[in-house]
């Protein structure tokens, strides 16, 4: 009879993997709360490192670009003073589109409130 060692699964592997991802949006919410940009965005660039597995070479270009005109406006010190409020605008929209693509791709653990679990509900 074959023994298997639960700590070794690949269910247990998906799930940390997705604990991972839960753990980092909750980063990105704490750090745009607080209007901390530099932090979002690093959180924001971990969110999509984990996405990228399950990407296409054109989705990476599309977030790559987005990436790249915050990081403009964030490196110029005049420039990001200005333009804070825009920033932030920008790094919400990006988290939005984050958040969507890792939905399409299945990768959000499901919140307790999801249908799915209703079964035993009455």
């Amino acid at each position: 009879m074959v023994e298997f060692k639960t700590d070794e699964s690949a269910f247990n592997f998906a799930i940390d993997y997705l604990k991972k991802i839960s753990n980092a949006l909750l980063m990105c919410e704490q750090y745009a709360t607080i209007g901390s940009d530099t932090q979002w965005m690093s959180w924001l660039r971990v969110v999509f490192r984990q996405v990228s597995c399950k990407t296409k070479p054109i989705e990476d270009e599309e977030f790559n670009k987005d990436f790249k005109e915050i990081n403009l406006l964030m490196n110029n010190p005049s420039e990001r003073i200005r333009n804070k409020t825009k920033i932030l605008y920008l790094l919400d929209k990006l988290e939005i589109k984050l958040r969507k693509k890792l939905q399409a791709k299945g990768m959000l653990l499901p919140s307790k409130d999801d249908p799915r679990f209703a079964v035993l509900q009455r």
